[in-house]
């Protein structure tokens, strides 16, 4: 059925139930592929130094593409909150070839659970961040506590994870563990 055979035929429906599946095969409409290369272009900024992709939903094969054109090498800030980004896409992100320049990690409001927290916390590919936001990321007191046990991030100023799942006495640890740390952002 076309579109237009569709509509003519709605003057005549009462009750109308349709699944999105549905809808999406009918001519013309349906999810387009993203175009990342537009997108990517569009949130390099500041001479190739800061990357804004933040609320692009570009998800883990987004991360895939960026890695796969080295995209991230000059850069010194990684916005990717609101990606819906998983574990998985940031597993990729945290193997890396090693990204010196880069200060400011921003995945908030992602997927990422224990296994991306952990994967983020052991990644020899961010020497120089300064400031991790895995704020509203699903982690809970595993993926937490792998950044009290780090050693990866000798000039981290500030870890935000505010908005997870996490236990009075991992806060305790965490605040403790980390003292060393300008803000540490947990409520």
């Amino acid at each position: 059925m076309t579109l237009n055979s569709f509509f003519r035929c709605l003057g005549r429906v009462t009750v109308l139930l349709l699944a999105a599946s549905q809808l999406a095969g009918a001519q013309g409409l349906g999810n387009p592929k993203p175009d990342y290369d537009a997108i990517f272009k569009a949130g390099l900024k500041r001479g190739g130094t800061v990357l804004d992709l933040g609320g692009k939903k570009i998800g883990d094969e987004g991360v895939r593409l960026l890695l796969e054109k080295g995209l991230l090498k000059n850069l010194v800030r990684l916005d990717l909150r609101y990606n819906e980004i998983s574990a998985e896409g940031v597993r990729l992100l945290a193997s890396a070839p090693d990204l010196p320049n880069l200060k400011v990690l921003i995945l908030r409001h992602n997927i990422l659970g224990d296994d991306g927290a952990e994967a983020i916390s052991q990644s020899k590919s961010f020497p120089g961040l300064e400031e991790i936001q895995l704020g509203w990321c699903e982690v809970r007191d595993r993926g937490a506590l792998a950044f009290a046990a780090t050693e990866r991030f000798p000039h981290l100023k500030d870890l935000d994870l505010r908005g997870n799942y996490l236990a009075e006495e991992t806060k305790g640890t965490l605040k403790e563990k980390l003292a060393r740390l300008p803000e540490l952002k947990l409520y």
